[in-house]
């Protein structure tokens, strides 16, 4: 009995060593085919790296001369921006391809690949495509460019840029707003910029008593005094309405785009000043209540 179980147990014992010798083979095998494979592909993938790195510089330099060229030639700095992006995207997919291919990977494989990744990458982002196209229409129809003054939406701002996904705005307050290009392309937009001239519309409110052709002398006089009112179109100080609790005057003047707030705040101090030194008084609401005894 002692004679089998010593038997049994030399016969477990060589079948495990077996086992292992056989999965040290095969590792070992493994490793060595491994090796064989990375020493065949050492070449090709030195010249992937080599090719890599001349595509990066390439791109970059490409894409320094381009922006240089377009700045020179005066073009529209939200075309240069938006073609930047968008031709950087493209040099860099090339130069992918032409790393692959040198790696050894057959070309209509690679065609294939991209072709079933672009109709997928279609398909997950719609959006994003919708915002491409709409960054072209954009570009080509010109409803907005860089350093116009726009509101659409209820956002008001200054159009930073025009990248190949979005449109940036800085508020007058300086925050920044990001707006898919899809949805500016399809708002109505309102460019205070488009033209160099803009209208500033105000209006004085004068008591009933008050002398109203005095107070209209009072504001054509600051305004031919002001030099950032523009006297062709002339301007406009007429009676508007009749309110409640006072004569509203109203005042039509054109200026420039660039002095359109500073004429706002100047016009409503002086003529503030202007209507204290004529006693001309500036009416607040007041209610009569007569009482019947």
């Amino acid at each position: 009995m002692t004679a089998d179980l010593t038997t049994l147990e030399l016969a477990t014992e060589n079948q495990i060593s077996e086992a292992i010798e056989e999965q040290t083979e095969h590792v070992s095998s493994m490793m060595s085919d491994f090796i064989a494979m990375v020493r065949s592909l050492l070449p090709s993938l030195i010249a992937a790296a080599i090719v890599l790195a001349i595509g990066v510089l390439l791109t970059r330099l490409i894409l320094h001369i381009v922006e240089r060229t377009l700045r020179r030639s005066n073009a529209d700095p939200t075309a240069t921006g938006f073609l930047s992006s968008l031709l950087r995207a493209v040099l860099y997919v090339l130069v992918t391809v032409i790393v692959l291919s040198v790696v050894g990977v057959p070309m209509t494989s690679i065609i294939t690949v991209i072709g079933t990744m672009g109709l997928a990458i279609g398909l997950a982002l719609q959006d994003s495509l919708s915002n491409v196209a709409g960054g072209f229409i954009l570009l080509f129809s010109k409803p907005l460019k860089k350093g116009d003054f726009v509101s659409f939406d209820g956002i008001d701002g200054t159009v930073e840029r025009i990248s190949m996904l979005q449109t940036k705005l800085i508020r007058p307050d300086g925050t920044a707003v990001f707006i898919p290009n899809r949805k500016v392309a399809d708002a109505v937009i309102l460019n205070y910029s488009e033209d160099p001239k803009r209208r500033l519309d105000l209006e004085f409110g004068i008591a009933y008593d008050a002398d109203a052709q005095a107070a209209k002398a009072q504001i054509q006089a600051l305004l031919k005094a002001h030099p950032q009112v523009i006297m062709d179109p002339a301007p406009i100080v007429r009676i508007g309405a009749l309110a409640d609790s006072a004569v509203i005057l109203h005042v039509r003047v054109w200026t420039t785009h660039e002095h359109y707030w500073a004429l706002y705040y100047d016009l409503h101090e002086q003529v503030k000043a202007a209507f204290d030194d004529a006693g001309i008084s500036i009416p607040f609401p007041q209610v009569d209540v007569h009482v019947d005894k």
